[in-house]
């Protein structure tokens, strides 16, 4: 016991630093207080959404419905966030050959690693559950046992999505080592899985009615649509002991089959991620010589290609671009009907002119919340000493991995753009705008990106998946990218109420995003270099 309790402190020390960076203060109390300040923000924001929900069903007697959408929403996030995760936390960690070859049960390492999983996704869930059931607690006469069947309750939640995600991505991880390139067909697999799921959340609404047309009641369906949540909602309104003792049962039980299934399977998936493929098909080797640039380009667009959480996290929101504009064509009618039906006094052809800021906004959208570069320092790791002592300018350095992240970006976002010239009539200049947009917001982008991964690196990770979803700077390029979506917004919103014209509400978008464009090269030619070479390992 006091191994184990050992291997999970060590295990957690390492990688449950969701906060943790280096920079020139390195306060504790600073730390601490950036931590509290966080979690008081995500907190009082849940709870303003789940109190506005509350109000219109609080009229009706159907309170409980607000604990039900919460549940089912953070149960949702905690599975597509899990899909990719658990194929770095599990199964493609830095630490086997270390662990493996200490005397240590092997099921005692797979407990370990689903151990440190659960406690991610518990504390995820804890930040959105937490508020909902202080809103309810605040607005219903509740007892005792609803505080032990809630407290309980945000214990047990994040288990059944774990399970799920896990079998699927030892699912995944075990198809995509049967090929060739691993992480091409690692990714590709992710990717179709997370379709799966935002094409089954769209028809969530049909599959709700059909549920309510067969069932008896509203309990009836919560229980037929997620046991844990109708479980729980029973729980909360008829407390039964025994009900709860099954409720915490099925769940241990569902664990612990589930780390019995994956230790029979894990560690062949684990050893087959590992196998290098050579192929000697050529018996002659070409050597070619390129730019310091193109070159550097060349290192990132490879070590991005080879980083499936990476590519999965950045690449989702561009494929969604693609899919969003997609639907705007072809489902344009049922669109514009339900904004009439929603008494908004708006004609066909007045929704169409609109269609040009529509798509200003989703490039915004693209752009903002797809930050490549937020990450890009952090992923050099221990590498990083060696990639400073090239005899390459640290600038060039830099804009290189912006460059990179502007490869990748701007393809989709124009395959976007290309998709809805041909559905709608754009003027020459609303095209041209257009075009320019998809190129100046991403470069804001990712500038943004790479000065806040140079302001908070994280050089000490154990897997990728800790610098891509878990560090500062990828956090704060995620709240900077909501902000200015949220401004730009409401910028649109403001100009078009104000009867401005379409073209110069454009035109005046992109100057602003040039300015702030110009503004923050000038900032990264003064700074960059010196956050740069006080990066230490």
């Amino acid at each position: 016991m006091k191994k184990l309790w050992s291997l999970i402190k060590a295990a957690l020390s390492s990688d449950m630093s969701l906060f943790k960076y280096k920079s020139k203060s390195d306060k504790k109390s600073s730390k601490i207080t950036f931590v509290l300040f966080i979690t008081v923000l995500l907190f009082f924001s849940i709870y303003y959404y789940a109190d506005m929900f509350m109000q219109p069903l609080k009229e009706v007697h159907l309170e409980y419905v607000v604990l039900t959408l919460f549940i089912l929403i953070t149960s949702f996030m905690t599975l597509a966030e899990g899909i990719y995760k658990a194929s770095t936390l599990l199964f493609n960690c830095k630490d086997d050959n270390l662990l493996l070859s200490l005397p240590i049960k092997k099921s005692t390492v797979l407990f370990i690693r689903i151990f440190k999983f659960y406690l991610f996704e518990l504390l995820y869930n804890s930040l959105f559950l937490a508020p909902a059931m202080v809103v309810y607690a605040l607005n219903v006469n509740v007892g005792v046992s609803y505080y032990v069947v809630s407290i309980i309750g945000l214990l047990l939640f994040p288990i059944v999505p774990i399970i799920i995600s896990c079998l699927i991505g030892g699912i995944i991880s075990r198809t995509s080592s049967r090929f060739k390139f691993k992480n091409i067909a690692e990714i590709i697999i992710v990717m179709i899985f997370l379709l799966i799921i935002l094409y089954a959340s769209f028809n969530l609404r049909s599959l709700l009615d059909n549920l309510a047309a067969n069932a008896s009641s509203i309990n009836d369906i919560i229980t037929k649509l997620y046991y844990p949540a109708g479980c729980y909602i029973d729980l909360i309104l008829n407390f039964n002991i025994f009900e709860l003792l099954l409720f915490i049962v099925i769940h241990l039980a569902l664990f612990i089959v589930t780390i019995m299934i994956l230790s029979s399977i894990y560690f062949k998936i684990n050893s087959k991620t590992k196998e290098v493929k050579v192929s000697l098909k050529s018996s002659s080797y070409k050597i070619k010589t390129h730019g310091k640039t193109i070159s550097l380009i060349k290192k990132e667009l490879n070590k991005f290609i080879n980083t499936p959480v990476f590519v999965t996290n950045a690449a989702f929101g561009l494929v969604l671009h693609i899919a969003i504009c997609v639907i705007i064509c072809f489902k344009f009618d049922d669109l514009s009907g339900f904004l009439m039906n929603n008494e908004i006094p708006m004609s066909i052809e007045t929704i169409k002119s609109y269609i040009p800021l529509v798509c200003f906004g989703l490039i915004c959208m693209a752009s903002l919340m797809s930050s490549i570069t937020s990450s890009m320092i952090s992923l050099e790791g221990k590498s990083f000493i060696i990639l400073k002592s090239l005899p390459i300018k640290p600038s060039r350095i830099i804009m290189s991995k912006v460059l990179t992240a502007i490869i990748v970006m701007i393809p989709f976002i124009l395959i976007g753009d290309l998709i809805v010239f041909i559905r709608f009539s754009f003027n020459i200049l609303e095209i041209i705008m257009i075009l320019i947009a998809s190129i100046i917001i991403p470069l804001v982008a990712e500038t943004i990106g790479i000065l806040i991964n140079l302001k908070y690196p994280k050089m000490d990770a154990e897997n990728d998946s800790e610098v891509v979803k878990q560090s500062i700077s990828s956090s704060i390029a995620v709240f900077i990218g909501m902000f200015l979506i949220g401004l730009t917004v409401f910028y649109l919103i403001k100009m078009v109420t104000s009867n401005i014209n379409i073209d110069l509400i454009l035109f005046i978008g992109i100057i602003i995003y040039s300015v702030l464009l110009c503004i923050l090269l000038i900032y990264m030619n003064k700074k960059s270099v010196k956050e740069f070479n006080n990066i230490t390992i």
